[in-house]
């Protein structure tokens, strides 16, 4: 408790500071009301959709869903699980999972949310378009954009082995590479960089194919010179989408039938 002002001790200067004190209006708290509260953003909820039916052999579905709150791409080989297909689905997941580890801190692929048992994986979602179905597929922007990404990627030692249209995404004007199931990594080494050369030649083939085909223009001729692939990887193409690939696929289809109850 304070204690009493003794008159006779306190200066006339005192007094009139203590006066005009007492004379103030006691400071109160804002009403609760009036106190602003930090706003939470919450993400829209996503209606899972399938963006693509895992048609063909080793091919997974490809859904847009929510997780943790977030949109993710959900790349699921459920579809194999008991067949022997499961196996070579799994290596080609777990395939994916460490190119992608490897470029985790590269701007132009999606991030690894994480796995969902042995047959599903989850996804960074990057929202935007194919660049086959953009609104101006012909920029020469994105054309020089994807040589350049192609450029950065291979100095990583790793060529992606699968550049189309459906394969590109233009996420507000930067160009994403998705689907990385066929990238392969190539570290030092004699023999293995006289293989990384002419894998990098065939990713620019392709950008290249589709800049001539979405432009309409003619190519220059140092790019109508990089377009050619090498002979040997258009056989081993050749081979594997003529011969391999429809006996794979029948044996698939044989073996469904008869499981099939």
């Amino acid at each position: 408790m304070n204690a009493p002002l003794d008159s006779a001790t306190t200066s006339p200067a005192e007094a009139r500071t203590l006066d005009a004190d007492s004379a103030l209006p006691a400071t109160q708290p804002p009403p609760p009301s009036s106190i602003s509260s930090p706003t939470i953003l919450t993400p829209p909820l996503i209606t899972p959709r399938t963006l693509q039916r895992g048609e063909g052999l080793l091919k997974a579905d490809v859904v847009l869903k929510t997780h943790a709150g977030q949109p993710v791409i959900c790349k699921d080989y459920g579809r194999y699980a008991g067949s022997w297909l499961a196996v070579p689905a799994r290596l080609l997941l777990r395939h994916e999972v460490r190119i992608l580890e490897r470029l985790r801190h590269w701007p132009h692929a999606p991030r690894v949310i994480g796995q969902v048992g042995k047959l599903a994986l989850l996804l960074e979602y990057v929202p935007g378009e194919m660049l086959s179905e953009a609104a101006d597929p012909t920029s020469p922007i994105y054309f020089a954009q994807l040589m350049a990404v192609l450029t950065s990627l291979h100095r990583s030692s790793i060529v992606h082995n699968d550049i189309r249209g459906s394969n590109i995404i233009v996420s507000r004007g930067r160009v994403v590479l998705i689907d990385f199931a066929s990238a392969i990594y190539l570290p030092g080494g004699r023999l293995l960089r006289f293989l990384l050369r002419p894998l990098r030649r065939s990713d620019l083939a392709g950008g290249l194919k589709l800049k001539a085909r979405l432009t309409g223009e003619a190519l220059t001729p140092e790019e109508a010179r990089l377009r050619r692939k090498p002979a040997w990887i258009r056989g081993l193409q050749h081979t594997w989408k003529r011969r391999l690939l429809p006996r794979l696929k029948r044996h698939s289809q044989s073996q469904r039938r008869d499981e099939a109850p």
